[in-house]
């Protein structure tokens, strides 16, 4: 093989030097103290290692002795390592926190995860999940996205904050809240401060809005700097998807929900009925609902579209809104 190689890089007239390698000399001798009477002589040595050959031989058998080394390091680095998860992936993602670091966008989340007795049926390995806590955020977008479970999760759509403990709250707030095109069996809105609400062009097995008027601040979000981005997520599947504000209030200048498709059946851990679709704890200047279908099949007097009373709204429009018997599969 050296031979072949000779020949192939063989200039005529010119020869190659003789050539060895040699590691640098290491003899070092070093006396231990005396311990109890007792003492040795460490003595420190390379083992012997020396090639010797032409400079092509030499040449050779390093980049065969490098390759092989570069070969090994990158199946030692892939093998049982596994990617972290970037955005959209089904994945937790801490905006809140990439927010606090002053990341530009999102990028990298975490695979979810689960406690070793929970039942696989409802573990739901494939949710979008936003931790949003104390983020400022330009726009959440979610365009023509398929999603939900058959049985074992409480929602597949859950945008919310928390009652904080001292008679206040944790919200999402945004400027402008859009649902256009909704398909879901359930869809409920509590706990909320809406000044505009618009519902208007859609079709529910049963329709109920019972918002409280009250007098509700707008909420403008004009200027975006120094807000994270969000990536839209867009043509995706998940099984559920949740935007999560819970320990502390975050601002958005836009959210909508484009196109989602929603199937499955919801309940809690009491296997009493949750809603498909849930936004609790929401605060937005103007909160759209439109060209959207909302059907369990119970019934028009079983209402499946639920604004419930502890939702607060200064401004009302519910307009072409029709209720029929409607069941989404």
């Amino acid at each position: 093989m050296f031979d072949f190689i000779k020949k192939v890089f063989t200039i005529k007239g010119l020869t190659l030097p003789t050539a060895g390698l040699k590691m640098p000399n290491l003899n070092v001798s070093m006396q231990t103290p005396t311990l109890m009477g007792w003492s040795t002589t460490l003595r420190l040595f390379w083992p012997k290692i020396q090639l010797s050959g032409s400079a092509v031989k030499i040449g050779t058998m390093a980049s065969f002795i490098g390759l092989a080394i570069a070969t090994g390091a990158y199946f030692l680095a892939v093998e049982g390592i596994e990617q972290a998860p970037t955005y959209p992936q089904a994945a937790v993602y801490d905006v809140g926190q990439d927010y606090r670091l002053n990341q530009e966008k999102v990028h990298v989340g975490t695979k979810n995860t689960f406690p070793d007795d929970m039942p696989q049926v409802n573990r739901a390995v494939q949710t979008l999940n936003l931790v949003v806590n104390g983020a400022r955020i330009d726009q959440l977008n979610f365009d023509t996205i398929s999603i939900g479970k058959a049985t074992g999760l409480e929602n597949a759509i859950k945008v919310h904050g928390a009652a904080n403990g001292n008679n206040g709250t944790f919200d999402v707030a945004c400027d402008t809240i859009t649902i256009d095109g909704l398909e879901a069996p359930t869809f409920k809105l509590d706990n909320s401060e809406i000044h505009e609400l618009i519902i208007q062009d859609n079709v529910a097995d049963g329709l109920s809005v019972g918002s409280t008027l009250a007098s509700v601040s707008d909420i403008e979000v004009g200027s975006t700097r120094g807000a994270i981005n969000v990536p839209s997520a867009k043509d995706s599947t998940y099984d559920r998807i949740i935007i999560n504000s819970s320990t502390a209030s975050s601002i958005c200048k836009g959210m909508t929900f484009k196109d989602i498709k929603v199937f499955g059946t919801y309940a809690d851990g009491n296997n009493a009925a949750t809603p498909a679709v849930y936004l609790s704890y929401v605060k937005a200047g103007k909160l759209i609902i439109k060209n959207s279908i909302v059907g369990d099949g119970t019934g028009i007097d079983s209402p499946s579209f639920i604004i419930d009373p502890t939702t607060k709204v200064t401004t009302l429009t519910a307009t072409n809104n029709i209720e029929r018997p409607t069941t989404i599969k």
